[in-house]
């Protein structure tokens, strides 16, 4: 492949996890600014995407190109690799414009997202594909029917909101007098909410890769969070531990590596991502995969990459590269 490759980093958005997408940005860039591509990072706001400048002139990317203007002549955007974490990068929203222009993006196409992302569909889409645990999906509060949430759920549980990422706005509730308290909460965020059953266990996450025809499933990694589960705060503050590898038997490893594979290839996902799973009684059970992966300093994925003996700048061109070569732009 020839050099001058130029990357936008899409990242921002107008989420709750937008910071965190910024740092992930600036990770990145750090990472491929030593590596034959150059990145740009590009702050994604509704239809305002900006670019800053080394001189600190911010300048609007031309959509109708997918180019940056500079005095020196536009700067052509070769491919997108997307961290904007949530809406619009997670949910398929992004990705509908990069298949319009034909741009090569590193995440699935608009089904995978939009499946993916919404943590109702998805584990429908994966019903008989990986192990599950109960779930009740409600759309307002006319739909919370007491006895069969204690009936299929019991307590513990949690509310989720169904299209939110880093466990943003969940809720755990511990019995019948904070159902409904809890789930008119995560109303206000979300018009579309899943109730799923709790269990006690051990917290574990599998980083996936596909390169080429090749997919790399990364070290799991266990997951001990200071609070009651690995919720917003203790994802990103640093006082949850992340062991990796996992302080569990060999084939149980395997298997979730396995469960990671099967979800990733059914959903139709590429690139890079991870998936979620909390182990009880033997089984992984799993609750969630991020196709766009948190990627700063205190992320899950660059841990698990550096267990493996890999490192983030070679593994992010092996992808780019493969992505680009199946694209025919290489």
């Amino acid at each position: 492949m020839g050099r001058g490759k130029n990357v936008a980093i899409l990242a921002g958005g107008m989420s709750q996890e937008r910071v965190i997408s910024l740092q992930s940005a600036e990770q990145l860039q750090q990472w491929l600014a030593t590596t034959k591509y150059t990145p740009y990072v590009i702050d994604v706001q509704g239809s305002s995407w900006t670019y800053t400048r080394p001189d600190g002139r911010c300048v609007q990317v031309d959509k109708n190109s997918f180019t940056i203007p500079s005095n020196e002549g536009d700067i052509a955007l070769d491919i997108a690799f997307l961290t904007t974490h949530g809406t619009p990068g997670e949910n398929g929203l992004l990705q509908g414009y990069l298949e319009l222009m034909q741009i090569p993006f590193t995440t699935g196409g608009t089904f995978t997202q939009a499946v993916s992302f919404h943590k109702s569909a998805c584990k429908s889409y994966l019903r008989g594909v990986v192990p599950l645990l109960p779930s009740i999906a409600i759309k307002n509060l006319a739909e919370l029917d007491h006895e069969r949430v204690e009936r299929e759920l019991g307590y513990p549980l949690f509310v989720k909101p169904n299209d939110n990422g880093s466990s943003v706005g969940v809720v755990k509730v511990h019995n019948v007098d904070e159902l409904h308290a809890a789930v008119a909460k995560v109303f206000e965020l979300s018009n579309d909410i899943m109730l799923e059953k709790s269990c006690t266990g051990v917290e574990l996450s599998c980083g996936i890769v596909q390169l080429g025809g090749r997919m790399i499933l990364l070290p799991v990694a266990e997951i001990i969070s200071p609070s009651e589960f690995f919720d917003y705060k203790t994802k990103y503050d640093g006082s949850s531990q992340e062991i990796v590898p996992a302080r569990i038997p060999q084939p149980t490893s395997k298997l979730v590596q396995a469960y990671t594979e099967a979800a990733y290839q059914k959903l139709g996902c590429r690139g890079m991502a991870r998936a979620d799973y909390i182990l009880f009684d033997g089984t992984p059970y799993f609750l969630e995969i991020n196709t766009c992966p948190g990627l700063t300093s205190e992320s899950i994925i660059p841990k698990q990459v550096r267990a493996c003996g890999r490192t983030m700048g070679d593994l992010l061109v092996e992808m780019l590269d493969a992505i680009l070569l199946q694209s025919g732009r290489n």
